[in-house]
């Protein structure tokens, strides 16, 4: 189950009569699998809207990827989310395409996502690796103050 609960805001824009908010987690955007999460408000009260189509579009040369973001894959349920793998870093181009229930047209929004390399596969391990060696330095450590104390 993918979270898509928020992380960073890259796009609130007010489209008369929605206003859309997009997030993307992780922080920065990395290359691989990304979490994207719409928030969809009316522009007058704010007021969350819940029966909405949203399709998620992200261009980048010739790669596209199409989406659509729906409440089963959040867990908070005010929010649209959708997982996409974005297999190359550089700019990605989204266009949020909103289509409401009481409303016949439909509302896009546009940016563009800045997405980072992938993080090094070994670096989700190194807290695993560097424990073997933190816990010998705790034994050293006790090792020599345990000596120092029968020296004196």
């Amino acid at each position: 189950m993918l979270l898509a609960d928020g992380g960073a805001v890259l796009l609130h824009q007010e489209i008369p009569p929605l206003a859309i908010t997009l997030f993307a987690s992780p922080t920065p955007p990395r290359a691989g699998m990304i979490d994207l999460s719409v928030l969809l408000q009316t522009v007058e009260t704010l007021d969350s809207v819940l029966d909405a189509d949203v399709q998620l579009t992200l261009v980048q040369g010739s790669d596209r990827i199409q989406t659509r973001a729906t409440h089963d894959q959040t867990q908070n349920k005010i929010l649209y989310g959708a997982t996409v793998r974005l297999g190359n870093p550089g700019d990605w181009r989204y266009t949020v395409t909103v289509r409401t229930a009481g409303s016949v047209a439909s509302v896009s929004a546009t940016g563009v996502i800045s997405v980072a390399a992938a993080e090094p596969k070994w670096t989700a391990y190194a807290g695993y690796l560097a424990l073997p060696f933190v816990c010998l330095a705790i034994f050293a450590l006790h090792q020599w103050l345990r000596w120092g104390k029968r020296g004196t």
